[in-house]
């Protein structure tokens, strides 16, 4: 069968190469928009006793546990002094005024005469509790809006923005940015590396150009299956490091059999074709291992959990596609050419 793929890939590398072309522009535009799409949360059992009870309890008697949670805190003397009472009452009707805010279910020290629980031990900083119904994605919407609005100065206190909704955004925010940078710092310490490795800098961008390849097109998955189901933020970290360190790995099996060929004598075309069977085969059985592996996360119940799966099966799917089928048929369009812009030779050892 690698032996049929490999003779395809030569005699189609054009049509493939543009294939790939549309299919990374494609996946650019959709995949991009991703993040937008995953929740920061997923890490409760739904199926379990005690979400089940917080079902019964928010159906049947619309109570839920607080996700946000205001620190609000005196600026002068006491949260129990007239001016920081009167503060803090405005500032819980603020929140009440918000779309998306649970107004029936805001509790605040205030609201609770003075209630102990609320207030720190130097009675300098109160709490206000309330609700933010719904899904983790518009929990994250509503409290994104609203954390700005009643967040800050206010009279004569000032209000901190806490609690699982306000966390979970801000994770959500983190991944975003760690992701950005990980890539800045990530890539070109990689491609340094590659170019020592293969002394080449044509060869050592080639594993990058794959790895860009499966990260972008597994972000399309996600975006697809995030569609269908929930997905957690985090199968992006998965996406990055899996996406390039698995790229990395098959594009030097890859290269570095159809270098090895090239050296032997064999025409671009014909090294092609065998690269395709010998190293192909590996890079097949480990992306088959890989995937297996990582596909048995998606047996929990947490989204967190499954998302890995999904995260995991998806990117090692794409790598094995740009491994195979997308690399050879750059390599064929290549030739000699892979070893351009030498910086130095390395003697192959004997075999």
């Amino acid at each position: 069968m690698l032996t049929r793929l490999g003779r395809f890939t030569v005699r189609r590398h054009r049509a493939i190469l543009v294939a790939t072309a549309v299919f990374f522009v494609l996946a650019g535009v959709l995949g991009g928009e991703v993040a937008s799409k995953l929740v920061a949360g997923g890490f409760d059992d739904t199926r379990s006793p005690s979400a089940r009870a917080a079902i019964l309890l928010r159906e049947r008697f619309g109570q839920s546990d607080p996700n946000v949670v205001l620190v609000v805190a005196a600026k002068q003397g006491k949260v129990d002094s007239a001016e920081a009472t009167a503060s803090g009452n405005a500032v819980a009707a603020l929140l009440a005024r918000q779309p998306g805010v649970a107004s029936h279910q805001i509790v605040s020290f205030w609201s609770l005469d003075n209630a102990a629980p609320l207030e720190s031990k130097d009675g300098r900083q109160a709490l206000i509790l309330a609700v933010i119904p719904g899904s983790d994605n518009a929990v994250d919407k509503v409290i994104a809006r609203v954390a700005p609005v009643v967040g800050g100065s206010h009279g004569a206190v000032t209000v901190g923005v806490g609690g699982k909704a306000q966390v979970y955004r801000e994770v959500n925010v983190q991944v975003k940015k760690d992701l950005s940078r990980a890539e800045l710092i990530a890539l070109p310490i990689t491609l340094l590396l590659l170019i020592l490795v293969f002394g080449s800098v044509v060869a050592a961008g080639l594993p990058l150009v794959i790895g860009a390849l499966a990260i972008v097109g597994t972000f399309l998955m996600l975006f697809v299956i995030a569609s269908i189901t929930e997905v957690s933020i985090f199968a992006l970290n998965l996406t990055t490091a899996m996406g390039l360190g698995l790229s990395i790995d098959y594009s030097l099996f890859i290269v570095s059999r159809y270098r090895e060929e090239i050296r032997k004598g064999r025409a671009p075309h014909d090294a092609v074709v065998r690269t395709v069977e010998t190293a192909g085969k590996t890079v097949a059985f480990s992306a088959l291992t890989v995937g297996v592996a990582l596909a048995a996360m998606a047996v929990f119940p947490l989204v967190f959990l499954r998302s890995f799966a999904y995260a995991g099966v998806g990117v090692a799917i794409m790598c094995a596609v740009g491994a195979v089928v997308c690399l050879p048929a750059l390599l064929a369009v290549l030739g000699p050419r892979v070893d351009s812009l030498v910086l130095w030779h390395h003697t192959p050892k004997p075999d």
